[in-house]
């Protein structure tokens, strides 16, 4: 959603980017609570016919909506005589490097969105199609300067003519018929136990949890997550970029970023390539293809990260202390270094930052039983032909992130992995 204050109206405020949906009018409050529900919606507009309703939902933040009242831009379009008079109306008003995108069909809204203004062209031609497949003739109308192709001009004062028109409201909450008698038999459970209470009163609380208590459960929260061995993942991450073609139809890689689930990303710059080139030849698995306003770069949706072996705590007895890991990470190419924790050699750097205690809290003598982990940060840099490197890091070492950089220098790939590594104490 986005947000726009009302310049004549005290405290009020209107939103664009409502989800919209029909439904019968005669019992029409049944099916506004399951489209609700569905949406996971707080509030909600309604434009009311005859036989139909058509109703926009959304979920504003309480910071959103504090001490203002919300009224529906698009609620307030389809409102306009001029809208309500044509089969279909698609309203364009032009925000900076963004478009408001309303379109109203036989007087029902269907669309009400905001649109980045590079990605304008492609999606008025999906609703230009759309009103097509449907047999209505579209009038588009617009407001702004970067605009065209208009039949029509708009206003922007034409959404504040109407002022009550669109506000949008909280949705009731209808009780059960059992509520009452619920409330009343809870009244009376309640009486009942406070009088129990006076004679038998309740056993003492709980005491705290202890420190260890509380590090055993820091330590299965954080082995739950997402925990793969950086000496898997950051190589095969690595290994599929160097498969990766680093030209495609004018545009040169640039750089990408990965995490540990879902896809990476990775960004082109223009090498006398265009946008519309780019994206008649992008493949469905490269989308979507984001292109920057900038007119220089684009970004796609690139490989997906492969589920690699978890780093294992039932394998902590035999994990490396700190500074074994050090001596670990100093392989034959990493001689030259003169720092402990920064492992310098031929552009290769290992920085090793110090591990912590997993609970800020401090132990207080004899709270402590057995070792306890330490988490500590890492970050590898070094280029493409190091990359064999990462594949002898030890099992106490997870990957939280790679990052690809193709040099301007001529020097190739550069890589940087992140991730963090456990010790016992």
């Amino acid at each position: 959603m986005h947000f726009e204050n009302i310049p004549t109206g005290k405290k009020a405020r209107l939103v664009f980017g409502l989800e919209w949906r029909a439904y019968a009018t005669k019992g029409g409050a049944g099916e506004r609570r399951r489209y609700a529900k569905e949406l996971d919606a707080t509030h909600f507009v309604e434009i009311k016919g005859k036989e139909e309703t058509v109703a926009g939902f959304c979920a504003p933040e309480a910071a959103d909506r504090k001490g203002v009242k919300l009224y529906s831009a698009a609620a307030r379009v389809a409102d306009l005589e001029r809208v309500r008079t044509k089969p279909a109306v698609l309203v364009l008003i032009q925000d900076a490097q963004r478009v408001h995108a309303i379109l109203v069909v036989r007087g029902a809204v269907r669309t009400d969105e905001t649109i980045p203004l590079n990605a304008l062209g492609a999606r008025r031609n999906a609703l230009e199609d759309e009103c097509e497949r449907d047999r209505v003739e579209l009038v588009t109308i617009g407001y702004g300067a970067d605009l065209v192709d208009l039949d029509e001009p708009f206003a922007a004062a034409e959404l504040l003519r109407s002022k009550s028109v669109g506000l949008i409201k909280k949705l009731p909450v209808k009780l059960p018929k059992a509520v009452p008698l619920a409330i009343i038999a809870v009244a009376l459970i309640y009486g009942g136990s406070e009088a129990i209470s006076y004679i038998s009163p309740p056993p003492p609380a709980a005491p705290p949890p202890t420190y260890m208590q509380e590090y055993q459960s820091a330590v299965a929260r954080m082995f739950a997550g997402s925990v793969p061995l950086a000496s898997q993942l950051a190589p095969a991450l690595l290994d599929t970029f160097g498969r990766q073609e680093t030209n495609v139809d004018g545009w040169q890689f640039e750089k990408a970023t990965c995490g540990v689930a879902g896809s990476c990303a990775i960004t082109f710059k223009r090498e006398g390539g265009t946008f519309k080139e780019f994206d008649a030849r992008a493949s469905a698995e490269m989308r979507p293809v984001v292109f920057d306003a900038d007119g220089l770069h684009l970004t796609i949706k690139g490989p997906a990260v492969p589920q690699m072996q978890r780093v294992s705590l039932a394998q902590a007895r035999q994990w490396p202390t700190a500074q074994m890991l050090i001596k670990q990470l100093q392989t034959d190419p990493q001689r030259l270094s003169t720092k402990p924790d920064l492992l310098t050699s031929h552009g290769y750097v290992v920085t090793l930052r110090p591990p912590q205690r997993l609970l800020a809290r401090q132990p207080n003598a004899g709270d402590v039983a057995g070792p306890i982990v330490l988490v500590g940060e890492w970050t590898i840099d070094g280029y493409m032909w190091q990359s064999r490197l990462l594949g002898n890091l030890p099992e106490n070492m997870s990957l939280d992130a790679l990052e690809l950089e193709l040099k301007e220098d001529g020097t190739g790939v550069h890589f940087t992995a992140k991730g963090k590594y456990y010790v016992l104490q």
